[in-house]
């Protein structure tokens, strides 16, 4: 008979793993459940609202159907909120007249009736999960009798790009201050690029405005003292006729504008007043004002040498010379060579004679600044008499940089497109800033497409690159230099 045996601490660990497993299964199957159930329930909370708003727009007499500040005008606001079991739902309510095309449209309606009749659309929205959903639903509601002229005209505003073609989707915003009741209200335009707003009072004040995510803007402008010329103005709506207005958006384009000084002579320059500038000494030290070798009078060393610290020039176009200034008793001497960045000689094959030390000027012009981006200035030291030593007063490197950026630059940026005029024929223009680089001589803007000319304050313009006017195409990124020197 054998012995029971009882359970090991790894079959514990495997069993309760395969538990685990299976119960974090259901767990997640359970929560996605839930959330489905959520999500189902607040879809068809917000159908419901939706069918509610379309039930209570078809119960009003056809001459009530339309939103406040709409066309056609009416007693339902264009916007609500309600909430059902503590979850807010806007409420979107758009009525529009519809020319059916089976008796004609526009111009060609057999009965000269463009707003046989109307579509309310009702748009629900709620947020589930962080993200925005909704609802809509559309339905047509017809006059109890035969079609009916509301009198007015209709409203045809059409979207294109900066190439013509149609933008659909674009926030299509119409005020009329003028007409009673007054009108406020957005669209979208179609896939064709249109609004097509039959049955729009009679007036002049038409104001209309384009938008859309990302794109230019386009609109019509207000006639007044200054823009006596709009460009475009107002649109006029005539009884029984249809007015049309054309305005063009496009991307808008990344346009980057920096300042820069031109290249230029720079000395640096170390005087030797302070240990700093160095990053070695061997056998020399700074004294007052000067570098000489280590000791005092009887005691000075035979020799010695100092490394100073590499120079790397910001926007380095060449090198040009080393100099210094040395007193050199009888029996001393001071030479200077030039380095590396690591205070390596540099050879003779790249800087003639280097090995050997100068005691002049040193001509720099023939290192490669690629190959050699920073350099040193070595000092050698030497002296058979105990009681002089040769001095090192000071020593600099000469070089070329630039273009250097240009920083708080002011500037004004004006595009080619007008809005109108002034009385005298000023033209009025679209776009106009004015502006600075920032501390980094950089500005950045997103512009509409257009041709812009430049003018900058306090400085002459040395060069432009690319050419000024800037020519800035939509959905693109235009990038423009100036070197400039002070007026």
């Amino acid at each position: 008979m054998s012995p029971l045996r009882g359970m090991s601490f790894v079959d514990v660990i495997v069993g309760t793993t395969l538990v685990l497993i299976v119960f974090l299964g259901i767990f997640g199957l359970l929560r996605a459940s839930l959330q489905v159930s959520g999500l189902a329930k607040l879809k068809a909370a917000a159908t419901e609202i939706a069918e509610s708003q379309l039930e209570y727009i078809r119960s009003l007499e056809y001459d009530e159907v339309g939103t406040m500040g709409g066309i056609p005008s009416g007693i339902i606001p264009q916007h609500a909120t309600t909430t059902n079991a503590g979850v807010a739902f806007g409420v979107r309510t758009y009525i529009v007249y519809v020319d059916d095309d089976a008796d004609g449209l526009g111009v060609l309606d057999a009965t000269s009736i463009t707003t046989d009749y109307k579509v309310a659309k009702v748009t629900v929205s709620y947020t589930a999960g962080g993200t925005t959903r909704d609802v809509t639903l559309i339905s047509n509601i017809a006059p109890n009798g035969i079609e009916t002229t509301t009198g007015g005209g209709t409203l045809r505003v059409s979207i294109v790009d900066a190439v013509g073609l149609p933008v659909s989707g674009a926030t299509v915003h119409i005020q009329n201050s003028s007409t009673n009741p007054a009108i406020d209200f957005s669209t979208f335009s179609d896939v064709t690029g249109t609004v097509f707003l039959p049955g729009a009072p009679t007036s002049t004040e038409y104001r209309i405005e384009v938008t859309k995510t990302g794109y230019s803007t386009a609109e019509t402008y207000a006639r007044d003292a200054t823009n006596v010329n709009p460009t475009p103005g107002y649109l006029t709506v005539v009884g029984g006729s249809t007015t049309s207005g054309t305005f063009a958006i496009d991307l808008l384009a990344s346009f980057i504008l920096r300042t820069f000084s031109p290249i230029r002579a720079f000395v640096a320059l170390d005087p030797m007043n302070t240990t700093d500038g160095f990053s070695s000494f061997t056998n020399t030290q700074v004294i007052g004002s000067a570098l000489t070798l280590s000791g005092s009078a009887g005691s000075y060393q035979e020799n010695g040498s100092a490394v100073g610290d590499a120079l790397t020039p910001e926007y380095l176009v060449s090198w040009t010379s080393a100099s210094s200034t040395r007193v050199v008793p009888a029996a001393t001497d001071v030479r200077i060579s030039v380095g590396d960045a690591t205070g390596t000689l540099l050879p003779d094959a790249v800087l003639s004679g280097n090995s050997l030390g100068f005691t002049g000027t040193i001509d720099l012009s023939g290192i490669a600044t690629t190959t050699y981006p920073s350099l040193t200035l070595l000092a050698t030291f030497t002296s058979s008499d105990p009681n002089v030593t040769p001095q090192l007063l000071d020593w600099e490197i000469g070089y070329d940089a630039g273009p250097i950026p240009l920083p708080d630059v002011d500037f004004t940026l004006v595009g080619a497109k007008t809005v109108g005029s002034t009385a005298g024929g000023a033209a009025l223009y679209k776009t106009e800033i004015a502006s600075s680089t920032d501390t980094l001589g950089e500005y950045e803007a997103e512009l509409e497409w257009d041709s812009y000319a430049l003018t900058v304050s306090g400085y002459d313009i040395v060069s432009v690159s690319p050419e000024a006017p800037f020519e800035v195409l939509p959905n693109t990124q235009t990038e423009a230099s100036l070197i400039l020197t002070p007026q």
